[in-house]
């Protein structure tokens, strides 16, 4: 069979582990939530690419060493790093050229000023945009404020690649909702709320989650509602 852009995917390009091997899936940020999403990746099939800024991060990945403890991690870690599922690296340009999924899971800081501070997102954004092939599909999994995916980071994603979001390359929004001591399960187990450009990039997205996340897909009309949610829920948890 042919291998087929991200863009025009359907599940049955990558309903068994066998198809999924033919793909790489990067993972921009290998923190608490990024690691474990890029393992579940690798564990459903994909080749993955792990991207971290921190050398000392990627080195300890290398050697199939978790850089922070979570619940049933490390033995995934190890079984990837073995059979080269799973590799790591601090060069984010050449990860995503070589990349049909490119999936942020960066973490998202306030400043002194209590101001989100976006430089963490838009860096690597940029970083990406230089590698990004054509028919790829990003996916933002990181908190980000309503309305931060269809301006700050369409944006500088398309003016780093010269391509156009929505049409050479699908992009979608969907927060990561899963709780430090249960982040594996939570992300397998937990509903999954998709938000996109266009509804190619929606249904892609789609396809492409849920080959991790078995709690079930929710489609929204766009990346704003998406962000909304999530941040509702971290206001409702922090009340809570």
């Amino acid at each position: 069979t042919k291998m087929c852009p991200a863009m025009g995917w359907e599940k049955s390009d990558v309903d068994t582990p066998g198809e999924r091997e033919r793909y790489t899936v990067s993972v921009v940020g290998c923190g608490r939530i990024g690691l474990p999403t890029a393992l579940l990746f690798a564990d459903a099939g994909f080749r993955v690419v792990g991207v971290d800024a921190n050398p000392q991060v990627v080195n300890l990945l290398a050697r199939g060493r978790a850089p922070f403890d979570e619940p049933g991690m490390g033995v995934l870690l190890k079984k990837h790093v073995k059979n080269g599922r799973f590799i790591a690296t601090t060069d984010i340009r050449k990860a995503s050229s070589e990349s049909d999924v490119v999936i942020f899971v960066v973490p998202t800081p306030i400043d002194q000023k209590k101001k989100p501070d976006y430089s963490t997102v838009e860096k690597p954004c940029k970083d990406v945009g230089m590698g990004l092939r054509r028919g790829s599909v990003v996916i933002i999994a990181s908190t980000t404020g309503p309305g931060v995916a269809e301006t700050l980071v369409k944006e500088t994603l398309e003016n780093s690649s010269g391509l156009k979001a929505g049409v050479d390359f699908g992009l979608a929004c969907s927060p990561t909702r899963a709780a430090p001591g249960r982040v594996l399960r939570d992300i397998v187990s937990y509903a999954r709320v998709v938000g996109a450009i266009n509804t190619e990039s929606l249904r892609v997205a789609g396809i492409i989650l849920g080959t991790v996340v078995k709690g079930g897909i929710v489609e929204v009309k766009d990346m704003k509602t998406a962000e909304a949610v999530k941040l509702f829920e971290n206001v409702y948890r922090d009340v809570s």
